[in-house]
């Protein structure tokens, strides 16, 4: 009992500390990708491609991209015509990079959050504007949280043709330099020769150019760790009995069966003690399932390293029990 509490309380603390800094770094990459600080924005007026790049969300670590151009009239409700809402022309994929509610790509108007709550419209219902009945296809989210202000107030409709777009966006997670260069192909050719050339930028730069996690407990080192701990207390489990044992084995007990008894009942405090540890885990992450697993599966790896680690310096302790030091060993008691 002593030695399961002993596991439970120290390698499992090592597993539980482990399993909250991967939480708290999940919880951190969600929160920056979420600002739109994964998404990587080519500036070129007039000079993008947009079948190139909707294209780019086939490259590796690219979930979405898409491009983007303002249209030169804006749109404006009928019941609020001096309050124009710009309207911007995008691609097919350009919709996959904003959070909406309804059908974005389904025909019709797509509205951030603060045109749609001014207009008092919803997905799904007419809109009566200037141009005329105009559905709304969805409303997407758009936060003041840094990010370029482009879409905060504005309206966006899914164009097909040649025309070409003025930027090109693409969610680039985790961070990859390669997909970021690739951005490149979307401008046209020839625009390195005119005065205005592509300018790269990130669309929220406020939470830093590269995504640094607050909290970690690097994995390698808990491993460490937990294995040391494991091993620490397999040995002691065998050193705190080696009177017992040498006695065992100076009346004919073969040093196999003691390895084979000692490692049993090692066995099984550890298993206990993990089982412990796994549940306060289990209980600590406040995450999605898909955050939560591969969480759960690294914190068993550990606990089972924990526990093998014990199994295992049980054996190599047992095995240095030497039956000649019965006396030493009764006078050290």
């Amino acid at each position: 009992m002593t030695f399961t509490l002993l596991f439970a309380v120290v390698a499992g603390g090592i597993v539980l500390a482990a399993g909250l800094s991967s939480a708290t770094a999940v919880r951190d990459a969600r929160e920056f990708v979420a600002s739109g600080a994964a998404i990587y924005v080519m500036k070129a007026s007039a000079g993008i491609d947009g079948r190139a790049c909707d294209a780019m969300s086939s490259l590796a670590n690219v979930g979405a991209s898409g491009a983007i151009r303002e249209q030169t009239e804006g749109v404006s409700s009928s019941r609020l015509p001096r309050t124009p809402i710009s309207l911007f022309a995008v691609s097919r994929g350009f919709m996959a990079l904003l959070p909406f509610d309804g059908e974005a790509n389904g025909g019709g108007l797509s509205l951030s959050k603060d045109a749609a709550t001014t207009l008092g419209a919803t997905a799904g219902q007419d809109l009566e504007t200037t141009r005329g009945i105009t559905r709304v296809a969805s409303v997407f989210d758009y936060p003041d949280d840094g990010r370029d202000p482009l879409l905060s107030f504005a309206a966006t409709e899914v164009v097909a043709g040649e025309a070409a777009f003025d930027q090109c966006w693409a969610m680039i997670w985790p961070h990859d330099e390669n997909a970021v260069a690739a951005l490149g192909r979307a401008v046209l050719s020839g625009r390195g020769d005119r005065a205005d050339r592509p300018v790269l930028v990130q669309l929220n730069q406020t939470n830093g150019s590269r995504f640094v996690a607050s909290s970690t407990f690097n994995r390698s080192v808990a491993g460490i760790l937990v294995v040391a701990a494991g091993a620490v207390l397999g040995a002691a489990f065998v050193l705190r009995r080696r009177l017992a044992l040498a006695s065992d084995r100076h009346v004919g007990v073969s040093r196999l069966a003691q390895v084979v008894s000692q490692s049993a009942q090692v066995l099984l405090w550890a298993a206990v003690g993990s089982l412990v540890a796994m549940a306060a885990v289990i209980v600590a992450l406040r995450l999605a399932d898909e955050d939560r697993i591969p969480i759960i599966q690294q914190s068993l790896t550990l606990a089972l390293a924990g526990g093998g680690a014990a199994v295992a310096s049980c054996a190599v302790a047992v095995c240095i029990v030497r039956d000649a030091a019965l006396f030493r060993y009764f006078k050290q008691r």
